[in-house]
């Protein structure tokens, strides 16, 4: 009986394996599917390669010039005034060594790589979202399959953001800080708002510290008395301070990063203004809300989730996602529909909601396949500017 019991146990572990894998595989094979008759809809030329360049959208041309010449240092006649400091190295790195070993077109290897990435976070959230398989599927369908799954299907960095972002709450979950401090010191190289990630690593070992009976008053004392957990903070802007270094050898401003902004009319303002603009910005032709107000709203649900996670007690991530959104909005509402969308303890927590009921999970998970079609076909038309 003893016998009988533990084989199917181990029966029962390996069909969960399999299904685990299964699922996120699935729903990247129908993204795929979905997309490609979204672009074949579109486009007189089906092939592969044309596939891969009509997805090339927005910033995705800076990052294929980032992996292919690297940074410029000015003045380099002919080419843009617009340098390309302001996109982070680390992806176009990866996709640039990735070529160096396998030679094949930028494009193609950046595609794999960001569905590759996609991939690999849906299996690290697997164990963030306590085993819930609804929410688990649902999430996978978002990622993988949903209205917005072209943003992970592309050469830009939230792909590769949500993996590292799922690492490292992963490792704070598991109290592993060193594996969270290199998360964080990835996350600081592949978008600037990555660094902040460091402060949901120091709530973790708060929490930590007050589940062992410690005080509030003694936390800096047993922080400091804590070599490990002072390594793990310190290196968490690691990749942040590396590309300052590089940018200070090569062009001599160290925060180029952050003055190139103006040329792409980002300026300093006050993030209420900027929502009340969008808000505002009604449509003249369409019953359709306008990028703007889309980008209004997308920011306030991203904010009114980070409360939700607040609420939960997962005030890490809260003020991560909460940060995460508030910092770019300072500057206006460009590209905020993908911040958002990139945020992973935000999908996550959205996708437990949906998923608490088997009607509510029926329709959401309906509603994600049925619009990405429309949605893709919208992006690649030019007539959903949700850069």
């Amino acid at each position: 009986m003893a016998l009988e019991n533990a084989a199917r146990a181990k029966s029962g572990i390996r069909l969960m394996v399999i299904t685990v894998a299964a699922v996120p595989l699935l729903f990247l094979l129908s993204g795929l599917a979905i997309r490609y008759a979204a672009f074949a809809s579109v486009s007189a030329d089906p092939s592969l390669a044309a596939y891969a360049r009509a997805f090339c959208k927005w910033d995705c041309t800076w990052y294929v010039d980032i992996s292919e010449q690297g940074y410029e240092r000015f003045p380099i006649p002919g080419h843009t005034n617009i340098g390309r400091w302001g996109f982070f190295p680390l992806y176009p790195m990866l996709v640039a060594g990735i070529r160096s070993v396998f030679p094949f077109p930028t494009l193609l290897i950046a595609t794999v790589a960001s569905l590759a990435c996609g991939y690999a976070s849906c299996l690290v959230a697997w164990p963030l979202m306590e085993k819930n398989m609804r929410a688990y599927a649902l999430y996978c369908a978002f990622l993988m399959s949903g209205p917005f799954s072209f943003y992970f299907a592309a050469f830009l960095t939230e792909p590769l953001f949500v993996l590292l972002t799922s690492c490292l709450f992963l490792a704070l979950k598991r109290s592993n800080y060193l594996a969270a401090g290199i998360s964080c010191a990835l996350l600081s190289a592949t978008r600037p708002v990555g660094v902040l990630a460091v402060f949901a690593t120091v709530i973790r070992m708060f929490e930590d510290h007050r589940a062992r009976g410690g005080s509030v008053i003694g936390f800096p004392r047993w922080l400091l008395g804590r070599p490990d957990l002072l390594v793990a903070i310190l290196i968490s802007p690691g990749g942040l301070f590396a590309y300052i270094l590089y940018l200070t050898v090569t062009v001599g401003d160290g925060f180029a990063f952050v003055h190139v902004q103006r040329a792409f009319g980002r300026v300093a303002g006050d993030p209420l203004l900027f929502l009340w603009d969008g808000l505002s910005y009604h449509p003249t032709s369409s019953w359709l809300p306008t990028a703007p107000q889309w980008s209004a709203l997308t920011a306030i649900a991203g904010l009114g989730l980070s409360v939700m996670l607040a609420v939960r007690r997962q005030y890490g991530a809260a003020l991560f996602c909460a940060i995460a959104i508030t910092l770019p909005l300072t500057s206006n509402l460009a590209s905020m529909v993908r911040y958002v969308v990139g945020l992973a303890p935000l999908s996550m927590l959205a996708a437990v909601l949906l998923s608490a009921s088997k009607p509510t999970f029926a329709a959401a998970l309906i509603f994600f396949l049925a619009t990405c079609y429309f949605m893709t076909v919208a992006w690649l038309g030019g007539h959903l500017a949700l850069a």
